[in-house]
């Protein structure tokens, strides 16, 4: 294991750990909260309840990993900006990290927190809503409610493994990328080509990408990251921050995927993102042309 899959581990399980410990502490409010309520329920406890998991799910646990996330998106931008000065090795100190550099994974950072914090809001919560109110209707008792509630506390902690597991992946990759964008510029390098192990684990997209032997512009990928570290998190503009980034750098789908009559993937039609990662658990990486 190298250092980048080594670091990449770290990260997962900072997240990970991190998450199974506010699940467990999410879980064990919400049982004493309906253990409380001795029989009463109704809407106003669902909302009390889910401002609660919300708080500790999201906020909170988002808080516990702010330091680690600035830690590891510098350590990953910093690989990125190594692997040019050993492409390079011309001595022009591109390995250094720089003023530039920090502002960058400042920004990288801010957004990752951003995303991480909106994990529960965003893509879980819905489930939680929608089996309280349907125990409201259902007239479920405290303790069948306190039931479901344990199995899907326990099914989100489970599945937080392969997400967190996901996220680390592409966060590393993708802030790699970021610090050889920054290596380039520094090389005074004008353009890109995209490599893939193209095993059978490599997607179609990347397949069709990667056997073009295609040389990217730079300053094409310099302008979409500008535009990408410019977008601004705040509280309660998650869906719009989502559809910046599809308008700016949109991943690869199958019907951007261009087949031979033998069904090999060949080309790609339409917008994507110039630079990986092109999908979740990408595993295309740059490399500097001269």
């Amino acid at each position: 294991m190298n250092r980048y899959e080594k670091l990449m581990l770290k990260y997962y399980q900072v997240l990970n750990n991190a998450w199974s410990e506010k699940v467990k502490e999410s879980a064990k409010k919400a049982i004493r909260m309906l253990i409380q309520m001795k029989g009463r329920f109704g809407k106003d406890n669902i909302q009390d309840m889910e401002t609660v998991i919300n708080t500790i799910l999201g906020e909170e646990f988002a808080s516990i990993v702010r330091q680690e996330n600035q830690i590891f998106i510098e350590k990953f931008f910093q690989l990125g900006l190594k692997d040019v000065e050993n492409e390079v090795s011309s001595g022009l100190g591109i390995g250094l990290y720089g003023l530039s550099d920090a502002k960058q994974t400042a920004i990288l950072a801010r957004q990752q927190h951003f995303w991480v914090g909106n994990h529960f809001g965003a893509d879980i919560s819905r489930r939680f809503s929608e089996s309280l109110y349907e125990a409201l209707d259902k007239g479920y008792t405290i303790e069948k409610l306190r039931d479901v509630l344990s199995e899907q506390f326990y099914d989100i902690r489970n599945k937080g493994k392969a997400y967190w597991q996901g996220l680390a992946e592409h966060t590393a990759l993708r802030v790699r990328e970021f610090g050889r964008l920054a290596g380039y510029e520094k090389a005074g390098a004008r353009g890109y080509k995209l490599i893939n192990p193209m095993d059978n684990r490599t997607s179609p997209i990347c397949w069709a990408l990667v056997s073009q032997n295609k040389i990217y512009p730079l300053d094409r990928a310099l302008e979409v990251r500008d535009k990408l570290l410019s977008i601004e998190m705040k509280e309660g503009s998650l869906e719009k921050a989502r559809e910046q980034i599809k308008a700016l750098a949109p991943w690869g789908k199958e019907s951007n995927v261009v087949y031979d009559d033998e069904g090999t993937p060949i080309g790609i039609t339409g917008e994507i993102t110039p630079f990986p990662p092109f999908h979740w658990k990408c595993r295309t990486e740059t490399r500097i042309v001269y």
